[in-house]
């Protein structure tokens, strides 16, 4: 049975190793949250444009009658 001071370590060790993987999720969660703001960001700028074209072929057409 490992003694006092090797279970000490031990718990420290793992503890630090908890605290980097906790870390890492952090950065890959901001690193995911990042792409979803620029892909939120290209799908509005695509929906203003079609929505822009589709009243400017609207406009066309009354004009055109």
């Amino acid at each position: 049975m490992p003694s006092d001071p090797e279970l000490r370590r031990e718990i420290a060790d793992q503890r630090r190793e908890l605290t980097n993987a906790v870390a890492d999720l952090r950065k890959e969660l901001d690193h995911t949250a990042e792409r979803g703001k620029q892909v939120g960001v290209m799908v509005g700028a695509v929906v203003g444009a079609a929505i822009a074209i589709r009243t400017a072929l609207r406009i066309r057409r009354r004009l055109g009658d």
